[in-house]
């Protein structure tokens, strides 16, 4: 019947499990599936029922088919093993593989023999597209698929198995052959994904996806298992390589050094006679070293556009093999008499060639070793570059923080969180006074940060931020003001190095400060313009207008006075102006004789005055104005009401009120017998504008707080014995 043959040709070393009749007529007794294959009408066979299924002699795709289809409904029927017991046993060919292609051919195997899966597949990742690794198709292995394309992209996309019973309900399906219906698909990890597709609807079940899960995972292990002894054998090759010639080139730093060394290596170990390595510079392939029996004329230069085999190896990073110059079409060499020849880049830095003057001069094992000795020699070319370029960066740095005009450190703030210096420039050493020598390992907070400072800025480079503020640090000739710059070595760290850049600006306070109290002068020279001149120019225009009525002449007089003290003043403020100071030269003066001529430039309409001699060093015109404005203040604001008469009194501290002529030992008063200041506006009473009347403008006492500070005394108010102001001031001496 050509059972056996038909069978165990779709089957391998399988066992025959269907029949096939190809004599419709023929009377059997069989416990299998059987196939009727041959030229008739199902319904003019003799019970049709014998047999499982009808194939058209000659079909042999669809008797294919029929002969799966039947032997997947045997084995679900097998009640003697099951498909999971036989999966399990299935797997250890999996274990054994040595390599992925082998895995995955042992994996479809298993799809089919035991799950029976008639169409399955391994498609694995080689970088932005599938590639077909396995299959039991006639789809070629090797064919690329789009990494996001249909079922397949979307699984290996979302790591997740997918069971669909029919892609054309499937939004994303994208089947190659229109007549797929189902799909198994099941990620292989981050490799890969495996599918089975069937023709029918519906054909796979959760059974079936929950077995090619196990056997995926089985794969996945597998996979990674030889994954790991590939790379530990590359691994262990590359360690036999540096033994026979790389550990030398370990220790070069020289770029032209590690270039001789490797072309001495090829010629010893590897028994290359014609060698040369080189370098890529500006558009060109420089020879930089050869071995010693490479001829003279035997290398030149030569531009990457030319295309040659030295430029393609280097623009495409691929070793290349010449077996004869002659059949290479790209190959240019030198000497018309080079035959063969081996070319592997050296990262991108130079390009490795070695020749010989016979063809086939070169194996895939010279081409494995080169490979691996250019490998070892690309990384250490690397590391001179990076320690080369280093060394560039660190000069240029070191040059520029040793030549920055401001006060520079660097230095590294420790585990403890202690700052230590690591290095400091000229400038620091000259502004803050300290040798680098004697600082270089100290704490820099101790060295220059003062001992009332909390959180120093120093310290906050640990974070790997950059901060600026002012602060104040103590340098040479004591503690002055800088803006601070704290700079990370490298603010993507937090390893607590960086540089502090100290910029002094101490002059520059200074300015600003005596700006400031230049600004806080003139302002204050306005209002006592504006305010002590306000008095004397109001008696002058009272008596004025008293003069053009009565013709008086003491009106005359006064206003004259009044003029008087008003030219007196200007010429003493624009004195105090020009000269900056608020007193010019003291002397001894009687408070008691400045006092009453004082008395005399103020309206006292009923008021007394009681002056006991003393005297005291200071400007007498200062203290005319300090006596002027504290007799207004005591006039203006001490009566409780108009009607009762303001009593002041003038005298010593310390000394005699009674008036016995000695100087006062402490200074001298100035009371009244008004209503007094109550303790709680005391302190205020001084400030610029502080006032309680309404046609004062708050500066007459300011001006007796400031004439009193710049002659150096001490200015507090109390109450007088009868409840009023007074005003004491305390000169020390």
């Amino acid at each position: 019947m050509g059972i056996a043959t038909l069978a165990a040709a779709e089957t391998g070393e399988r066992a025959v499990d269907v029949a096939v009749v190809t004599d419709p007529e023929r009377e059997f007794d069989l416990d299998v599936p059987v196939v009727c294959y041959a030229d008739c009408d199902p319904e003019s066979v003799p019970r049709p029922e014998r047999f499982d299924a009808f194939v058209p002699r000659g079909d042999e795709a669809s008797l294919r088919t029929q002969i799966r289809w039947l032997r997947s409904r045997a084995e679900r029927c097998d009640h003697g093993r099951s498909r999971l017991k036989r999966l399990y046993e299935g797997t250890s060919t999996l274990i054994a593989a040595e390599t992925t292609d082998e895995l995955f051919a042992r994996t479809i195997d298993i799809a089919e023999r035991i799950l029976a899966f008639d169409n399955s597949s391994i498609s694995i990742d080689v970088g932005g597209s599938f590639r077909v690794s396995a299959t039991d198709t006639a789809t070629d292995e090797g064919d690329l698929i789009p990494l996001g394309q249909g079922i397949l992209g979307e699984t290996y996309r979302t790591g997740e198995s997918k069971l669909v019973d029919d892609v054309r309900e499937h939004g994303a399906a994208a089947p190659d052959d229109p007549a797929f219906r189902s799909v198994v698909s099941v990620p292989i990890g981050d490799i890969g994904v495996f599918q089975a597709i069937s023709t029918e609807v519906g054909a796979y079940d959760e059974t079936d996806r929950q077995l090619a899960e196990l056997l995926v995972s089985y794969v996945a292990e597998t996979a990674a298992r030889i994954e790991s002894e590939a790379a530990l054998r590359e691994s262990r090759g590359r360690i036999e390589a540096l033994h026979r010639g790389t550990v030398e080139l370990a220790a070069v730093t020289d770029l032209a050094e590690l270039f001789e060394r490797t072309v001495g290596i090829t010629a010893e170990i590897l028994s290359f006679d014609l060698s040369y390595i080189g370098v890529v510079e500006g558009g060109y392939i420089v020879p930089a070293a050869t071995s010693e029996e490479f001829p003279e004329d035997g290398a030149e230069v030569k531009p990457l556009e030319d295309g040659g085999v030295a430029a393609h190896v280097h623009h495409t990073g691929q070793t290349r093999l010449v077996t004869d110059m002659a059949e290479a079409e790209d190959a240019r060499p030198t000497k018309d008499d080079y035959r063969s020849g081996v070319s592997v880049p050296v990262g991108d830095i130079a390009v490795f060639q070695a020749a010989a003057y016979t063809p086939n001069a070169f194996d895939e094992a010279d081409v494995e070793l080169t490979e691996l000795l250019m490998a070892h020699v690309a990384v250490t070319a690397e590391r001179i570059r990076a320690e080369e370029s280093l060394r560039d960066e660190r000069d240029r740095s070191t040059a520029l923080f040793e030549h920055v005009s401001d006060a520079a450190v660097a230095y590294e703030v420790d585990d403890g969180g202690t700052a230590r210096v690591q290095s400091v420039n000229r400038a620091f050493e000259e502004r803050f006074g300290r040798r680098a020598v004697d600082v270089v390992g100290g704490d820099l907070v101790d060295e220059i940060v003062p001992d009332d400072e909390a959180d120093p800025l120093e310290l906050r480079v640990a974070g790997g931020e950059r901060h600026r503020g002012e602060v104040r640090r103590l340098a040479a000739d004591g503690a002055r003001e800088f803006i601070l710059n704290v700079v990370p070595l490298d603010p993507d760290a937090s390893d607590g190095r960086g540089y502090a850049l100290y910029t002094d600006i101490t002059e520059r306070k200074r300015r600003e400060s005596e700006l400031e109290r230049q600004n806080e002068r003139l302002e204050e020279f306005a209002n006592i313009v504006s305010h002590d001149l306000r008095n004397p120019l109001a008696v002058a225009q009272g008596h004025l207008d008293l003069a053009r009525e009565t013709d008086r002449e003491e009106s005359f007089e006064t206003v004259a006075n009044s003029l008087a003290q008003m030219e007196r003043l200007i010429d003493d403020l624009l004195s105090l102006a020009r000269q900056g100071n608020v007193v010019g030269e003291t002397d001894a003066v009687d408070v008691a004789t400045t006092a009453r001529r004082a008395w005399a430039t103020v309206e006292t309409p009923g008021a007394s005055l009681e002056a006991t001699p003393t005297t005291v060093e200071a400007d007498e015109e200062r203290l005319a104005e300090l006596l002027g404005n504290l007799f207004r203040n005591a006039l203006e604001h001490g009566a409780a009401d108009g009607d009762r008469p303001i009593a002041v009194r003038v005298g010593p501290l310390g000394g005699d009120d009674a008036g016995d002529g000695k100087e006062g030992r402490d200074g001298f008063y100035v009371e009244d017998d008004g209503v007094g200041i109550p303790p709680d506006r005391r302190e205020r009473v001084f400030d610029p504008g502080e006032t309680t009347g309404e046609d004062g403008i708050g500066y007459g006492l300011a001006i007796v707080s400031r004439i009193g500070d710049a002659h150096g005394w001490s200015v507090s108010v109390t109450e007088s014995e009868t409840g009023g102001a007074r005003f004491e001031f305390r000169t020390g001496s």
